[in-house]
């Protein structure tokens, strides 16, 4: 069964697309596959992958609002990695959501009928809180906070940290909540940002993606980072996190297969 995660922050700017891009990409480079979702109107994510806006009729809007199958709308990147594309349309699923059945849960009915078999699938929310987010948040085994190391990206946090605490409570879900500190400069200022989010995150907080030219360029380029620059510190930050959640994950398994033994 898929590991479902959403990177999330509802605030804009700081690595939430660039991290959902390149952890998928970084998966398939570790021999996983994965299946990337833009939930985002923007369609960032989409174009960064695929160069153009999802077309209408076979997008995530579709799937999630008219019930279409979440393979229709499936585009293969490379093997062992497909996207799931956006574009305007989705802008107002949250008001086309009002009212409508099982509206929270769309996005994990999807899922959960979702023929092909993926290790992981990354979800890259929009920049706010409404229910397009809720819907990733219902679906999700894990989510990823990116925070970039300044002052007015960790203080927007605990709001977002509030919405999640009513999801796990109210929908009654077993969910992981890391911190991945963005953009991170040999600055004080950063340092001190950094060290805050360790503080406030401990084990949960993901080793630091350094701020890297080479990023910005292999999104110019349409190019996930391992493509574009191998070498680059940005490559080796998002393998490292590819790897820790792996890891994490296979640790989790063999805790679980071990406390069914006991069980029986």
């Amino acid at each position: 069964m898929a590991k479902i995660i959403s990177v999330a922050n509802q605030k804009g700017g700081v690595g939430k697309t660039t991290t959902a891009v390149n952890l998928a990409a970084a998966l398939v480079g570790e021999g996983r596959t994965s299946l990337l979702i833009d939930l985002d109107a923007q369609a960032t994510a989409t174009r960064y992958v695929l160069g153009q806006y999802g077309e209408d009729g076979r997008v995530i809007y579709d799937v999630l609002l008219k019930g279409a199958a979440l393979e229709t709308t499936i585009k293969q990147v490379r093997p062992g990695f497909g996207v799931a594309p956006s574009n305007l349309s989705l802008a107002t699923l949250d008001m086309d959501l009002i009212g409508e059945y099982n509206r929270e849960h769309r996005l994990e009915i999807a899922l959960d009928a979702l023929s092909a078999e993926y290790d992981y699938v990354i979800i890259d929310c929009p920049p706010n809180l409404g229910f397009t987010t809720i819907n990733a948040f219902v679906a999700s085994d894990v989510v990823i906070i990116p925070i970039e190391c300044k002052a007015e990206a960790w203080e927007a946090v605990p709001r977002l940290m509030i919405t999640l605490k009513k999801v796990i409570t109210n929908f009654k879900k077993a969910m992981k909540v890391y911190a991945l500190p963005t953009f991170l400069e040999r600055t004080n200022l950063a340092r001190d940002i950094h060290a805050q989010i360790q503080d406030k995150f401990e084990s949960l907080c993901l080793p630091p993606i350094h701020k890297n030219q080479r990023l910005a360029e292999s999104f110019a380029a349409r190019e996930p980072i391992l493509q574009y620059d191998p070498t680059a510190s940005g490559a080796m930050d998002y393998m490292r996190i590819a790897k820790e959640i792996i890891d994490g994950e296979e640790t989790a398994q063999v805790r679980r297969s071990m406390e069914r033994r006991r069980d029986r």
